[in-house]
């Protein structure tokens, strides 16, 4: 018998996925129960060592059924795979997180497919409008800092000017060092300026442009109060003079936004 359980030998390099960390404890389970109870066998019945093998054996399984129980609620993302988890940090801590070359391959892909689809959009902007003159947001998801100071005023003028905000995010124990718009390149000039005009009067350090990292789970187009970590250029004046105007040119929003950040 002790041979047999000799012969299952578990290759640490080949436990690459959380189900074979779990089959590989379970394993351990039994390898670790067989050796006591075969051990306890082999002692007389006087001994008391025979007895403690045998409690330990008997405890050794609802202990393991607890730290099962553990490890599937209080930590269940540190046991998806790697893809998963770095998403979940992300989310979690705000912090940059490091891909490895194919998930960064994948991740060019999807963002040269999700501008080739958006090119006509952009091309015909500012003829993306409903009947009754709206800007359609259906396609340009936008996200708002639960904690911003003025997060019910955002709110009220967002409804007022029919920009719908698809999801909440924040932390109240971790702020942003400043307040910050996040506008997605793709997003057309047309919607830019609508958000701008609408949280200008807001209190907001600046704006940025950049590319959503989808495979992070950035999935709106729009952050108000955001961590990124982009370039910021300021509110300003030249800001305000510029959403003045009747038509803007993207090519105009982008100069001013390369020669302030």
């Amino acid at each position: 018998m002790l041979e047999k359980i000799n012969e299952q030998r578990i290759e640490p390099h080949k436990v690459t996925k959380p189900i074979q960390l779990l089959a590989a404890w379970m394993v351990g389970l039994v390898v670790t129960n067989s050796s006591f109870l075969i051990a306890a066998s082999q002692m007389t019945d006087q001994s008391w060592e025979k007895g403690f093998l045998v409690v330990a054996a008997v405890i050794n399984v609802p202990l393991f059924l607890f730290a099962l129980f553990l490890l599937q609620t209080r930590f269940r993302a540190e046991l998806q795979e790697d893809t998963y988890y770095s998403e979940y940090l992300s989310k979690k801590t705000s912090t940059p997180i490091k891909l490895d070359k194919n998930t960064e391959q994948d991740a060019r892909i999807e963002r040269v497919e999700r501008l080739v689809s958006q090119l006509s959009a952009q091309k015909i902007e500012q003829d993306n409008v409903f009947a009754e003159g709206e800007l359609d947001w259906t396609e340009w998801p936008v996200s708002l800092n639960r904690y911003h100071p003025n997060f019910k005023e955002i709110k009220a003028a967002l409804k007022a000017a029919k920009i719908p905000i698809t999801s909440y995010f924040g932390m109240k124990e971790k702020l942003p060092s400043r307040w910050v718009i996040s506008l997605s390149r793709f997003l057309p000039i047309t919607h830019k300026t609508a958000i701008l005009r609408e949280l200008i009067s807001f209190k907001f350090d600046g704006f940025q442009l950049w590319e959503p990292m989808r495979e992070a789970e950035e999935n709106e187009d729009v952050y108000i109060g955001s961590y990124g970590s982009s370039p910021v250029a300021p509110i300003n004046n030249d800001l305000r003079e510029l959403l003045m105007q009747d038509e803007i040119e993207a090519s105009e929003l982008d100069f001013l936004y390369e020669i302030n950040s």
